[in-house]
């Protein structure tokens, strides 16, 4: 546990740094690893070298700062460590997608790496899919159900209410299982809808997602939502909270469920919304 304690410490002294020259000799003091062995123990761990954690690292917080500020985009590019505004552009168009002025813009998805802890497990660096868009009243209808305990431990619940109800739900709500789902977590009572002109009963629970921002994450294509979605929040709440400089402003929450036939199911994802803030 040492070990891990002094690999920590060597992380905390490159996010102190971002913005200044690595010196790698004193990271390797202070994780009492020559500098070679701790390149390929970061490497291990990681599945990066510690020169693509430092640049994606960076060009993870110019985007913040982008997005949040109306600072000139040569100044980001100059405060993280490019000389031109070109080579910067170029670095954030192959990690984001986008151009660095596109950040500034509602609903352009950007590329985040929360930074690195080592544990058992490893938390951080890890590629998250985000965005932050200011959406409009959305109106559903569905069921609810009144759930125990927090949010954070709700999906063993959710999933007995999306299996064994899972007849009702089509009976009730929408024949058609293929399409967009919604889960909706507020305050401890959990809901499942469609929108409004999409249902087949109108006499259902008439639910309204608020107007305002959101953080919007996003699973990969594939898998199950039993699995991507606790992963999911576990990365939006103990990394991306902590490193984007956003509060979460109430206990509610958002999955979005694409759903599709059996023979397209490789193409299904899962979207988790949270209301957003910048912290003052």
């Amino acid at each position: 546990m040492d070990i891990l304690k002094q690999i920590n410490e060597a992380v905390k002294y490159i996010e102190t740094h971002l913005c200044d020259e690595i010196d790698m000799n004193r990271l390797s003091e202070i994780a009492l690893y020559p500098a070679d062995s701790f390149k390929r123990f970061f490497r291990y761990m990681t599945g990066m070298t510690v020169s693509e954690y430092i640049r994606k690292r960076r060009l993870t917080l110019a985007a913040y700062e982008l997005q949040k500020t109306n600072i000139k985009v040569i100044d980001v590019a100059i405060k993280y460590g490019y000389n031109n505004s070109d080579s910067f552009s170029r670095a954030f168009l192959k990690q984001h997608g986008v151009l660095p002025t596109m950040a500034r813009k509602s609903y352009t998805s950007l590329k985040v790496y929360p930074p690195a802890s080592f544990h058992i497990t490893i938390k951080g660096a890890k590629e998250m899919n985000f965005k932050i868009i200011n959406s409009e009243e959305i109106k559903l209808k569905g069921l609810s159900r009144k759930f125990s305990g927090k949010a954070a431990n709700r999906f063993e619940q959710e999933h007995i209410m999306w299996a064994d109800h899972h007849d009702d739900i089509q009976n009730k709500v929408c024949q058609k299982i293929e399409g967009v789902w919604y889960g909706i977590w507020n305050k401890g009572v959990y809901s499942i809808a469609k929108k409004t002109g999409e249902v087949d009963n109108s006499q259902l629970e008439s639910i309204k997602i608020p107007s305002g921002k959101y953080a919007v994450f996003s699973t990969n294509c594939g898998g199950f939502a039993g699995d991507e979605l606790p992963k999911l929040r576990s990365q939006i709440f103990e990394n991306w909270l902590v490193d984007s400089g956003y509060i979460q402003t109430d206990d509610y929450e958002i999955e979005i469920y694409y759903l599709f036939s059996k023979s397209e199911k490789h193409k299904r994802h899962y979207e988790i919304w949270i209301p957003v803030e910048t912290v003052q």
